[in-house]
C-alpha cells in the first residue's frame, strides 16, 4: 500500500513537470512560496520585460506584499517582445484557476479577450503600466498618461528655455504600449502644457516602433529628412535610450533637446553628460507594492475595481544622483540584502 502511494505521488508530480515545462514552454523566473499550509492564495505575476532593472524593482515591491500577506507568487515574463508566449502564460493562469493575476502587457485584442475571460471566471486582474481602453474588467496602477504628457511639456519648455530661436521644432515618439486612448491622452497633455508657448512646434508625431533599436532607426529618419527638429520627447525608456544613442553618434548632442522616460544607469549617464535633458518617471518598487495590495483587495472583495495613479518624478542633472539613489539603488540594495 506504501509504495502504490509513493508510485502515485511520483506519477502526480512527473505530470506536473510536464504540464508546465512542456505544455508551457517555461518554469517560472521567480517564485514566492510560503509553506503550503501558511499560503492564503495562489497568484501569477505576468510582463512583457522592456527594461530589465525596472521590473526587477516591481517585482520586489509586488514579492515584499506578498510575502507579507502569505501569497505564493509565480512570476513569468518576455524578454523577446514575444506576444504569443505572453497569451500562452495567461491561458495558463486562466485554466490553473489561479486566485488572481498580475500583468502588463500590449494592448492587443487577444489580450482583452483572455483579460475579459478572466474576469467572468471569477479571477481578478490588475493591469500595470499599460492601461485598457475596456476598465470594465480590471483595475489599473500606473502612471495617469495625461499627466504623463504634461509633465513633459513642462519639461520641455524648462529644458528649452535657453534657446533663443523664435520656433523650436520638436519631433515627438509616442511607445507602441499605449492604448489609443492613452496615445490620445498623452498627447492632450503635452499640448495643453506648450499652448502658452508659441516658439513650440510639435512638427512631427510617430508611434515607436518598440525597443531601443527601432528607435534608433526613427531618430536617424527623422534627423535626416527633419533637420530643422531641434528637440526630441520620447514615452518609454527604450526610446529614449535609442534617440540619445544616435544623437551622440551623429555628433548632434548640442542641437538636439531630449525630453525621455524611465531611469537606469544609462539614463543617468546620459543625464551627466548632458545629453538628455530630463526624464519622467515613477517609483517601481511602488508600482509592484500598490499592484499587488489591489489585488488583495479585489481577492478579498474589499474593494470594486479601481485606477492608482502613481506619482510621476522629473529627473534632471539638478537631482539625478538623489532620484537614482532613491528610486533604484536602495531599493536594490534591500532586496540584494534579503
Amino acid at each position: 500500500m506504501k509504495g502504490k502511494i509513493i508510485l502515485l505521488i511520483t506519477l502526480v508530480f512527473i505530470i506536473y513537470v510536464v504540464y508546465w515545462a512542456y505544455g508551457f514552454g517555461e518554469i517560472p523566473e521567480n517564485t514566492i512560496s510560503p509553506p503550503f499550509a501558511d499560503h492564503r492564495y495562489h497568484c501569477m505575476m505576468i510582463t512583457r520585460v522592456t527594461d530589465e532593472v525596472y521590473w526587477e524593482h516591481v517585482f520586489s515591491g509586488v514579492k515584499a506584499v506578498a510575502a507579507k500577506e502569505k501569497v505564493a507568487l509565480e512570476y513569468y515574463s518576455s524578454h523577446f517582445r514575444n506576444i504569443k508566449e505572453l497569451e500562452r502564460y495567461l491561458e495558463m493562469a486562466i485554466l490553473s484557476r489561479i486566485d488572481g493575476i498580475l500583468l502588463s502587457v500590449p494592448n492587443e485584442p487577444g489580450f482583452l479577450t483572455l483579460i475579459k475571460e478572466a474576469s467572468e471566471k471569477g479571477i481578478p486582474v490588475v493591469a500595470l503600466v499599460n492601461e485598457f481602453e475596456n476598465k470594465d474588467y480590471h483595475s489599473f496602477i500606473g502612471i495617469n498618461a495625461y499627466e504623463l504628457g504634461f509633465r513633459t511639456g513642462a519639461a520641455l519648455i524648462e529644458a528649452t528655455a535657453h534657446l533663443k530661436s523664435s520656433r523650436i521644432e520638436v519631433a515627438v515618439l509616442v511607445t507602441s504600449n499605449f492604448s489609443n486612448y492613452n496615445y490620445t491622452q498623452y498627447l492632450n497633455g503635452l499640448k495643453t502644457a506648450i499652448q502658452n508657448n508659441p516658439a513650440l512646434n510639435l512638427s512631427l508625431i510617430m508611434r515607436s516602433k518598440g525597443g531601443s533599436i527601432g528607435a534608433e532607426e526613427q531618430t536617424q529618419t527623422i534627423l535626416k529628412n527633419y533637420p530643422q527638429i531641434q528637440a526630441i520627447v520620447c514615452s518609454d525608456v527604450s526610446d529614449t535610450l535609442g534617440v540619445a544613442k544616435v544623437v551622440v553618434d551623429l555628433n548632434r548632442v548640442s542641437q538636439i533637446t531630449i525630453i525621455g522616460s524611465g531611469l537606469n544607469s544609462e539614463i543617468v549617464r546620459y543625464i551627466k553628460r548632458k545629453i538628455i535633458s530630463g526624464v519622467l518617471t515613477d517609483d517601481p518598487y511602488e508600482l509592484g507594492a500598490q499592484g499587488m495590495l489591489a489585488l488583495l483587495r479585489l481577492i478579498e472583495g474589499d474593494s470594486k475595481k479601481e485606477n492608482y495613479y502613481l506619482p510621476i518624478f522629473l529627473v534632471n542633472s539638478a537631482n539625478v544622483d538623489e532620484m537614482y539613489s532613491k528610486l533604484i539603488t536602495n531599493a536594490r540594495a534591500g532586496v540584494e540584502g534579503e
